[in-house]
């Protein structure tokens, strides 16, 4: 679909160039009921009607938008544009109904297995440890290592289980068992094949899942700060935030070491 404005050059993050001053635009909920007026909301409760809280809005009106409405509550998700001053968002020009995400799409991390494809393909060693029961087993057991870093499974292509509505079944034969440790991989692996004998790939972490989680601790709660993650794949720290500045990136760089907090900005500045 077209933008409501074109897009920016700030990239999917949105990171917000240094003495920016011009405009932003979000596609996000809008919600007003008896409690506040009109804020701008990036995640709404599920009930009905909905709830949220966010940044307050100036200059809106709902008329031509065609909101819903329920005990007192009127909402919508809208593209909205404006200045945004740290506390209130003030509209630039009428916002328009939202008929799908406007917003850049950052990429989602690459969850392909980073070791070789071995000779023949990825396949189990073991039939007989290569079952839910053993995938568990081996799920805590490098949970509860100090080295652990991160787990995932590749599966492109998972089979559909038809007697569950349909639902994607993992298929312990047919999925390779990547983990991630700081040092030892052989002695890992060795322990690992105790208990698994599907297709597994070890790789080398910079951070062990302990160390990103005291750092996403000291990230989040923080100002502007509206959610974070860790993503074991790339062994970052993600966090999303209302504005998030190229200045912030380079302090979170400097403090914990390049890229390993990674920003995102919910208002894409688009002047």
């Amino acid at each position: 679909m077209t933008s409501a404005v074109p897009l920016s050059s700030a990239g999917p993050d949105n990171l917000v160039p240094d003495g920016y001053t011009g405009r932003f635009r979000v596609a996000a909920t809008v919600l007003e009921n008896q409690h506040h007026g009109p804020q701008l909301c990036v995640a709404t409760t599920s009930s009905l009607p909905p709830q949220c809280g966010g940044l307050t809005l100036s200059g809106w009106t709902w008329n031509g938008l065609n909101p819903e409405s329920m005990l007192g509550t009127t909402w919508g998700f809208y593209v909205v544009t404006g200045t945004f001053d740290g506390r209130v968002f003030k509209l630039t020009e009428p916002a328009t109904v939202s008929h799908g995400n406007v917003q850049p799409t950052p990429r989602a991390p690459d969850d392909t297995s980073p070791c070789p494809v071995p000779v023949g393909g990825w396949r189990p060693v073991n039939l007989a440890k290569a079952t839910d029961d053993a995938f568990q087993a081996a799920r805590i057991m490098v949970n509860a290592d100090p080295d652990f870093a991160g787990l995932w499974i590749d599966q492109k292509m998972p089979p559909v289980d038809p007697n569950r509505g349909g639902v994607v079944m993992n298929d312990p034969t047919k999925l390779v068992l990547n983990v991630r440790f700081t040092k030892d991989l052989a002695r890992h692996e060795a322990d690992i094949r105790k208990v698994w004998g599907g297709a597994l790939c070890l790789s080398q972490a910079k951070h062990s899942l302990k160390e990103l989680k005291e750092v996403e601790k000291q990230v989040n709660p923080g100002p502007g700060v509206l959610y974070s993650e860790i993503d074991v794949v790339t062994g970052t720290v993600g966090v999303e935030m209302w504005v998030a500045t190229q200045e912030r990136q380079r302090e979170l760089d400097v403090k914990y070491g390049s890229g390993l907090v990674h920003l995102v900005g919910a208002l894409e500045p688009i002047d």
